[in-house]
Parts: structure tokens; sequence; C-alpha cells
């Protein structure tokens, strides 16, 4: 870049100068001054840009990594809401008469050995019907799995807490043929591949 002054005149000059010469005129005696601007020092419109453009992505990476760490406090508070409300509908399902019936024929027991009275086909819908009242969504998601009726209420017996043993009592079954109905059961819901069990599915819902 070539600047030709032909007035005396003052230079403020942000950018640096690489040469600078003093030409006469021989006929008329001006003074011109030749100042070659140093090119490769002057701003670069495209340099700024990329600055831009850096400060853009370095904002945008650090407000999607608040984002990130927010919406994992939140669902860690959510996990905790949700737990917090399960055991509040598990102590609620324990206080019904349905499931104080099956305490009472020695079922909800961890001990192996209790004695079982038979439980009546009534009993076993009314407890069910507990289960549905208190945990509307879990019955509201079986509805749409369009599950018959037994296997409906075996996933209501299962979401109670009932243990495997203790369905094979209900069922008078062995507990290989509860084991086999959880895992097809697993399979009728969506969860074949799934690595929980059926009781850890359904309890989690």
């Amino acid at each position: 870049m070539i600047d030709t002054i032909q007035k005396p005149t003052k230079l403020h000059l942000q950018t640096p100068v690489e040469n600078m010469s003093i030409v006469i005129d021989s006929n008329t005696g001006v003074k011109s001054y030749h100042i070659v601007l140093d090119s490769a020092k002057q701003d670069n419109p495209m340099s700024l840009h990329w600055e831009i453009c850096l400060v853009g992505l370095l904002v945008a990476l650090l407000l999607t990594a608040l984002l990130f760490f927010r919406r994992r406090a939140n669902g860690k508070n959510s996990s905790k809401e949700n737990a917090q409300e399960t055991a509040f509908r598990n102590d609620l399902l324990r206080q019904s008469e349905a499931y104080k019936l099956f305490v009472s024929k020695g079922y909800f027991n961890v001990n192996k050995n209790s004695s079982f009275a038979v439980v009546k086909e009534q009993e076993i819908r009314d407890l069910c019907d507990a289960i549905a009242d208190l945990f509307s969504s879990f019955s509201k998601w079986l509805y749409t799995k369009e599950l018959p009726d037994k296997d409906f209420q075996f996933c209501c017996l299962v979401k109670s807490g009932l243990s495997t043993f203790e369905l094979a009592e209900i069922y008078c079954v062995s507990e290989s043929a509860i084991f086999k109905r959880k895992q097809k059961l697993k399979e009728k819901l969506g969860y074949k591949s799934e690595k929980r069990t059926l009781d850890e599915i359904l309890q989690a819902m």
C-alpha cells in the first residue's frame, strides 16, 4: 500500500511503516513523500472474524455445560422426589385392607417357612384395585399394553412386592413356572433386552 502526500501534514498511522522515501520534482521543487505500509501487520478482517467465531463457540460451550449440570441436578432432585412419592404410596398400600388381608394369610413375609392360607380370586382383585388406585400412572400404562386380565393381575401382584415364592404359593405352581411367566411378560411389555428383572421394571413404574 502506497500513499502519496503532496502537502506537509501530520500523520497518525496505526499500521507500521515499512519504507518511506522523498521525491523532489526538478521542475516545480515539490516534495512527494512515498510511504510503504507493512501490509503483513495491517488489521486482517478475516482474523477478526475468526476471533469472533471462537468467542461465540466458547460462550456456546459454556452455556451447554451449564445447562447440562443444571439438568443433571434437576434430574437428581426429580429422582429423589419420585422415590419419596413411591415410598409414600407403598406405605398407603400397606395400610389398605386388601394388603392387610394378605399379610394375615402369611404373605409379604421373607420367611419361606411361614404357612400360607388360600387366597381367593376376589381377594386378588381387591389387592389389584388398591394398587391401581394408588399407582394410577402404573395401571394406565398397563392398560395401554392391552394385556389379558390374568396378566394384568399378575403384574399388579408383582408390583405389590410379593416374592416369586409367594406368587408360586398363590397360583399353586412351581417357582420356575413363575419365573418363566415373568420372562414372557417382560417380552410382552417390550423389555426383552432389558437387563433388569420384571420386578425391578414394575417397581420403577
